[in-house]
Order: C-alpha cells, then sequence, then structure tokens
C-alpha cells in the first residue's frame, strides 16, 4: 500500500471494459476504414464518392473509419452487451 491507495480503491465497472475495447479497435482498425474504401472504388472504377468538397475526394471519403466503426460497435452491442442484458434479465 504507497500514498494510501490500495486494489480496493479501484473499482472496474463494464462500462470502462467496454470503452478500452472500442476504443483499442477505434485506434488499431478504424484507420483501415479508408483501405477498405479506397480499394471499393478501385473496384468499381469510381474516381471520387463526389464533388462536394473539390479535391478531397467528396464527403463520403471523410467518413470512411466513421463507416467501419459504426459497423464494429453494432456487432459489439448485438454480440456482448444487449445479450447479456437479455442474459440477466430472463435468466
Amino acid at each position: 500500500m504507497r500514498f494510501g491507495l490500495s486494489w480496493t480503491t479501484v473499482k472496474i465497472y463494464p462500462f470502462i471494459l467496454h470503452s478500452i475495447s472500442l476504443s483499442v479497435f477505434a485506434s488499431v482498425i478504424g484507420p483501415f476504414g479508408g483501405f477498405f474504401a479506397s480499394g471499393f472504388k478501385r473496384a468499381f472504377k469510381i474516381k471520387d464518392f463526389g464533388d462536394l468538397i473539390p479535391g478531397h475526394g467528396g464527403i463520403m471519403d471523410r467518413f470512411d473509419c466513421q463507416f467501419l466503426m459504426a459497423t464494429f460497435v453494432n456487432v459489439y452491442y448485438a454480440s456482448f452487451i444487449r445479450w447479456v442484458k437479455f442474459y440477466d434479465m430472463y435468466m
């Protein structure tokens, strides 16, 4: 016990664990959303997703990693959070 703190003073709530897993995914895998969008455009021979922002590939190119992250959050919620709430409620 140093500085008056012990391991019993640190509480880890489920919210913290979910936040850590989402933030790790966002920082490690999220940037690959741009690579996915670029591959999609190359496969369909599309230069830009739009011309609203000239020189930047359109407005859709600004949200590449957000689409990937939104998909992951949806799957994560359906797999871990909603299932656990259902299990606790009915079991």
